[in-house]
């Protein structure tokens, strides 16, 4: 039986690669052969190659909404883009293309639109952004996360979110309690710097608590002022493995508005304080921080001068706080629907 040949597309942050990954591992196992198309020397390539993914390199840009003279030459880099992927699409025989944010992706579906593939998209968060609009009206289907982004055309889904099915394996969803207070620090690294000096203000108050802190490449200059602190625990990088041990323990999080990061933290039942990137694009944190605040009582702060009192204010509040379970049970809801609608 021919397998079905599916293109995954999209990247540049963490938070949209790694739900990739998860597509793949979910659906590894089905009649379904995988391959990534993306740029030379991206974090994409490396985890396509950790993963045995075939991968394909592409050329790139960006939508850029002020005026740069790039502007004038990038709609003709746009017709070669196009001409690249149907060649990519021609050669390797691809079925499906799946999409989920960057505008690599557009000229990726638009060859696959002239060619009669199937495109699905994926929208982490309540802003659609640009890309993601424009791919929306050359989809099959659009899978979407958070109930106000529902848009009343037939071919939109609501799938939840797509998240790591590794992050569950070998996990229990009833606990012991911790005996101290864990609160893991995940800010990622665009923009903050500013949650880390924060941080350092007011950690010393909290002798008691112990602090995951996930520091990320771009602030690995933070270790040496908070390893000074005996119940911080560091990492400059983390494993979807560490991070399912790391969020199991967890009771608080203080953490971006990053909707796989947020989604992720809530089914393992964690407390957490929201501090949305400011200037975000389409101020989708601001959003989706303001979501979890309605339906789950998370806590959001703006980045201001009095972050680091207000951060305090709120920890001291939630000091004699401990979970005891996890909230597993959907947590792979948003990979079965894609998956009953692909296959």
């Amino acid at each position: 039986m021919t397998k079905i040949k599916i293109a995954l597309t999209w990247g540049w942050t963490g938070g949209h690669v790694f739900p990739l990954l998860s597509v793949y591992n979910h659906l590894k196992n089905e009649n379904l052969d995988f391959v990534w198309i993306w740029e030379k020397n991206s974090l994409e390539q490396k985890i396509a190659l950790e993963n045995n993914i075939e991968f394909h390199s592409i050329m790139s840009g960006k939508i850029r909404r002020y005026f740069d003279l790039k502007n004038f030459f990038d709609p003709f880099k746009i017709i070669f883009w196009v001409f690249q992927s149907l060649y990519y699409i021609v050669k390797y025989d691809i079925n499906i293309i799946f999409s989920k944010w960057g505008f690599v992706s557009v000229p990726a579906c638009i060859a696959g639109k002239i060619l009669g593939k199937k495109i699905y998209i994926h929208e982490s968060d309540t802003v659609m952004w640009l890309s993601n609009k424009i791919i929306a009206r050359l989809a099959t289907k659009v899978f979407f996360t958070f109930d106000n982004s529902l848009i009343d055309w037939k071919k939109y889904i609501k799938s939840s979110q797509i998240l790591n099915p590794k992050l569950i394996e070998n996990i229990q969803d009833k606990l012991e309690k911790n005996e101290k207070q864990e609160i893991l620090v995940m800010a990622w690294s665009q923009g903050s710097k500013i949650i880390f000096e924060n941080l350092l203000e007011i950690i010393w108050e909290f002798p008691n608590t112990n602090f995951t802190i996930i520091l990320w490449e771009k602030n690995t200059s933070f270790r040496k002022n908070f390893e000074k602190f005996p119940n911080t625990k560091l990492y400059d990088f983390i494993s979807q493995e560490e991070l399912a041990t790391v969020m199991q323990k967890a009771d608080i999080s203080i953490t971006r508005a990053g909707a796989t990061s947020i989604w992720e933290q809530y089914y393992f039942w964690i407390i957490q304080i929201i501090i949305p990137l400011k200037n975000s694009a389409w101020n989708h944190q601001f959003h989706n921080a303001m979501y979890f605040q309605k339906h789950f009582d998370s806590i959001v702060l703006e980045e201001s001068e009095n972050l680091w009192n207000n951060l305090k204010l709120e920890l001291e509040k939630l000091e004699n706080y401990r979970k005891e379970k996890l909230n597993l049970s959907r947590f792979s809801d948003g990979l079965e629907v894609i998956k009953k609608e692909i296959l």
